[in-house]
């Protein structure tokens, strides 16, 4: 039987949970009628979050902190459910159209944000020293040298990303801009989930996780129906944007080591 503390369970006295099967993070989601419970490690994604949430309630349309408890290197974080579908939903893997709209419409929310202020820098500098710290203690252990473009070790992309470093635009980043961390209602009104990657960053990091998560989820490789492929221009002419192909190329390597 699951144990929490005292805080939290107070306030989820008597209500009955279910389990979130649709991420792929390590974490143990909860679903209640009305909150979310988040147990994981007491780690810098988890602290993140903790200190972004509260952060944003007055800027995006974002999970309210409701609780937020460390016990025994176990991050126990409560907030608020959202209402609407995840992006990945087949109402909108089904409309292409009406699926580029409602990510391009929450990609320009999030830039919209201003950044003064904001608790967490997920800028190159810092992201690069992490990946570095990772490196070095041996915790890159999912590295996939298929996608990585002919790089065959971490180390050796990862020189290659401390050599290439392109200017960057500071806006406000999801930072795992994947389809079903974005939601939409009926009514279009958006949602954003998952947070602990939040910060400052360049828009091409969520540009480049959002197109490939837009790829993934229409070719049907988490075990959905395959559709046809989206041009990633229909994205790019909807953000209003010229795309920049090497900056693209840059950061969706880049996130191979996050």
């Amino acid at each position: 039987m699951l144990t929490l503390p005292d805080a939290i369970g107070a306030q989820l006295k008597g209500q009955q949970a279910l389990t979130d099967t649709t991420g792929r993070s390590s974490a143990q989601v909860l679903l209640y009628p009305n909150a979310v419970l988040k147990i994981r490690p007491d780690d810098d994604e988890a602290r993140r979050e903790a200190a972004m949430l509260p952060w944003l309630e007055t800027r995006l349309p974002a999970p309210r902190l409701l609780a937020h408890e460390v016990r025994q290197g176990t991050d126990y974080l409560l907030m608020s459910r959202l209402s609407g579908s995840m992006l990945c939903a087949d109402a909108f893997l089904d409309d292409p159209s009406r699926l580029i709209d409602r990510l391009a419409e929450a990609l320009t929310m999030l830039w919209s944000v201003d950044v003064t202020g904001c608790p967490s820098d997920c800028s190159l500098a810092p992201t690069l020293q992490d990946v570095e710290r990772q490196l070095r203690l041996g915790l890159l252990t999912d590295f996939d040298a298929s996608r990585a473009e002919g790089f065959a070790t971490p180390a050796a992309l990862l020189d290659w990303l401390e050599g290439h470093q392109p200017a960057e635009q500071a806006v406000l980043s999801h930072g795992d801009c994947c389809l079903p961390n974005l939601l939409a209602d009926a009514e279009g009104k958006l949602g954003f989930i998952d947070l602990g990657n939040c910060g400052m960053a360049d828009p091409y990091q969520d540009i480049a996780l959002a197109l490939r998560s837009l790829r993934q989820n229409l070719s049907g490789v988490f075990g959905g129906r395959p559709r046809p492929p989206v041009d990633p221009q229909r994205l790019f002419d909807r953000l209003q944007l010229a795309p920049d192909w090497d900056r693209l190329r840059y950061y969706t390597l880049l996130n191979e080591l996050l």
